[in-house]
């Protein structure tokens, strides 16, 4: 009984996508460790000094984790666009998104696929909460999405947290 290159290729696409899935689950835990310490501002929202930037956490009852460095009105902004990603279950649908790039792992077009997806999911995020508003209110808008651009890294790199991406070119 000889090992043929099908096989090989299905333990390696296996280990691939079993080496992906730790991602997800090891990225989870981090991060879950790391918004442990957090304020409740209600049921739905979080203040947590640990973060930068603002990102929904979790799948059955997500939470908005917002960094202690947002202040006053920006808080309006930030609230609006994480508002508008829970309405439209974008958290889901990036998970979703994942979990297709876990099994086609191997493809560099997916992976291409994937980071355009996380970008259009925030360009149209934007566009829900700017549309029909005034010019003053889009100038703040954009002025709080800077604010919140800082250092976003971390969190657009994992994928069971929803944070900004792409703000310059938003």
């Amino acid at each position: 009984n000889s090992i043929n290159i099908s096989d090989i290729l299905c333990i390696v696409w296996l280990v691939g996508i079993a080496a992906m899935l730790i991602y997800l689950i090891v990225s989870y835990v981090r991060l879950k460790r790391k918004v442990d310490i957090s304020i409740t501002l209600d049921s739905r929202y979080r203040i947590c000094d640990s973060i930068q930037t603002p990102f929904i956490f979790g799948i059955i009852n997500p939470k908005v984790y917002l960094p202690s460095i947002i202040e006053g009105e920006q808080l309006k902004y930030v609230i609006d666009h994480e508002d508008s990603h829970l309405k439209h279950l974008d958290h889901i649908w990036k998970l979703l998104g994942f979990v297709l790039l876990a099994v086609y792992w191997f493809n560099p077009f997916v992976w291409l696929a994937y980071f355009l997806f996380c970008k259009d999911i925030e360009l149209a995020c934007d566009e829900r909460v700017i549309r029909g508003r005034d010019a003053e209110y889009k100038k703040r808008y954009s002025a709080a999405l800077l604010v919140c651009s800082t250092s976003y890294k971390e969190f657009s790199a994992c994928p069971v947290a929803f944070g900004e991406i792409s703000v310059k070119s938003r």
